[in-house]
């Protein structure tokens, strides 16, 4: 139990991540252009990568054989997400912007989990778990009142 609750915390901790630095983004945007600020985001989350994929002792194949396409649509993903987000929140604020974002990430985790895409374990759809994608609605559509 502990660690589920270690998990929920970093994952909450991504959230918060996640909204300071489209707020960054978007500011940065402003001043330097949305190209440049892409550059400079994109640039310090390769070096933090390049620092913890080097002190973890690499010994990757970055694709071995049988390796579906679909799990390298990460980065692609992380890309729609940056530029996304820093056009959209100057536009319709960072709440709004955010809810909205969760609920398409809700949306989608039904789907991962119902289907097991991408190699996740399967999670059926069921009643309590639309109750809460309804419920999601409902908070993006009062932030936006």
């Amino acid at each position: 139990m502990t660690m589920k609750v270690l998990f929920g915390a970093l994952a909450v901790l991504a959230g918060i991540a996640g909204s300071f630095q489209s707020s960054a983004n978007a500011g940065l945007s402003q001043k330097v252009g949305l190209g440049a600020a892409l550059v400079v985001n994109t640039s310090i989350v390769l070096a933090g990568t390049l620092i913890f994929f080097f002190a973890r002792s690499p010994h990757a194949n970055f694709f071995p054989a049988g390796t579906p396409w679909t799990l390298y649509i990460g980065g692609l993903c992380g890309f729609v997400i940056i530029l996304s987000l820093a056009l959209v929140f100057p536009k319709i604020g960072v709440a709004w912007a955010i809810a909205l974002v969760v609920l398409g990430q809700s949306a989608a985790a039904l789907i991962i989990d119902h289907y097991g895409l991408m190699g996740m374990p399967k999670d059926p759809l069921t009643i309590s778990r639309v109750a809460g994608i309804v419920l999601v609605c409902s908070g993006v559509a009062l932030l936006r009142s």
